[in-house]
């Protein structure tokens, strides 16, 4: 177990990586104006990605997914929730003048992309094939890499060429996911018959819970770019992906976490609420030591990353929110895979809900952009103790009646 423990989190450097690097080459080749405009793209990506990743992707850990109809089910609400995505995604970004005509489109079919190969990776993570995962998205790097390295070296580099680019590497790593599947796994079925209501009654709530995190980045971006303009959303998220690796441990033990106990569940035993305690135990400790090598490194690795030195008061506002969202998430995914999904996501809609309550109060008597990370922070910190209380009330044997 602490094998693949360490493989999820693997897996998941490998993708936060990723995604850093190629924040890093934004921020760097095309200034940090258009990466702020960039980051506010890629957060409606990340945003469409988490709604997949909830109604496909958690759906096919928990149901039985070997049944034809289940199989069809999951088949047809990715081919619906993508498609649908990419098109509202195209036609916002082009009617409000935010992107030109080709730039949408292939912001479109980047966000499609994602969303296809994140289903492929929650497959291979479902068989706690880690290794392979990361193997999937270090492919899918190298050619969105070799197409903006051949635009860069060849022509004008443009935030479209960005996109292109990663919609070309997406595209590869769904390809070569998919062919390292176990040979089970690598078949489609017909559509006829497809149980969308089964894929849908659970699906449903947890993607709703998947867009609740990037929703509120892109929510607290906008509130940024209304108050300060593109520059200051910019910084902020520099400061935020600069503390990425913290989260990206936890998010890799949550996705080994949620399969563990998935399995747990079907074999007809309970998750552990004190073995999410000892994980959150461990995560407290971990993001103390990161934190504080974190805030050390600002003069020297910032720099070097971004071309310009990250605000260490936004930075240690983004590491306390790393924080709270390592009490969080053990808790939330041993109560998502007992059926609590609904409660989890209850809770999680009401700390988001105060987050993005605070941050506007913050904005309104005058705070700094970088210390709005806090607020999020806070309330997050207030959805962990829910629910604990959630998971713990649920494993209390019931009292016999009188």
């Amino acid at each position: 177990m602490k094998r693949k423990a360490l493989g999820a989190v693997i897996a998941q450097a490998a993708q936060a990586g990723i995604g850093l690097l190629l924040q890093i080459l934004v921020a760097r080749l095309l200034g940090i104006e258009e990466y702020g405009r960039f980051a506010i793209l890629y957060g409606v990506v990340i945003v469409a990605t988490a709604v997949v990743t909830g109604l496909v992707g958690d759906s096919l850990v928990v149901l039985e997914r070997s049944q034809r109809a289940i199989r069809a089910g999951l088949e047809l609400m990715l081919l619906i929730t993508s498609v649908l995505l990419a098109v509202g995604s195209f036609l916002i970004a082009w009617l409000t003048g935010f992107s030109d005509v080709l730039e949408s489109a292939l912001f479109a079919l980047a966000l499609a992309a994602f969303a296809v190969e994140e289903i492929v990776r929650r497959m291979l993570i479902a068989h706690l094939s880690f290794v392979r995962t990361a193997l999937t998205d270090l492919a899918g790097f190298v050619v969105a890499l070799a197409v903006i390295l051949t635009v860069h070296v060849t022509g004008t580099l443009t935030l479209a060429a960005f996109l292109g680019g990663i919609a070309a590497g997406q595209v590869a790593a769904a390809f070569i996911g998919w062919r390292l599947m176990p040979r089970s796994e690598r078949h489609l079925v017909g559509l006829r018959g497809a149980d969308l209501a089964a894929v849908w009654r659970y699906g449903m709530w947890r993607g709703l819970q998947q867009v609740l995190r990037p929703s509120l980045f892109t929510v607290l971006r906008l509130l940024v770019l209304a108050g300060a303009g593109l520059t200051a959303v910019g910084l902020l998220e520099a400061a935020r992906t600069y503390t990425s690796p913290l989260i990206l441990v936890i998010s890799g033990l949550s996705s080994f976490l949620f399969v563990r106990f998935a399995d747990q569940h079907k074999a007809g035993a309970g998750g552990s609420v004190r073995e999410a305690d000892r994980v959150v135990l461990f995560l407290l400790l971990g993001t103390v030591l990161m934190s504080v090598a974190a805030v050390v490194l600002i003069p020297w690795v910032s720099p070097l990353l971004f071309d310009v030195q990250v605000d260490p008061l936004a930075v240690i506002a983004w590491l306390a929110y790393g924080m709270s969202v390592a009490i969080v998430t053990p808790y939330g995914a041993l109560g998502a895979v007992g059926g609590r999904q609904i409660a989890v996501f209850v809770i999680r809609l009401s700390d988001t809900i105060l987050a993005i309550a605070a941050a506007v109060v913050m904005i309104a008597l005058g705070a700094e952009a970088s210390t709005l990370p806090f607020a999020l922070a806070a309330a997050s910190m207030l959805g962990g103790l829910g629910l604990r209380a959630l998971v713990v009330s649920r494993g209390r044997p019931e009292r016999p009646a009188p």
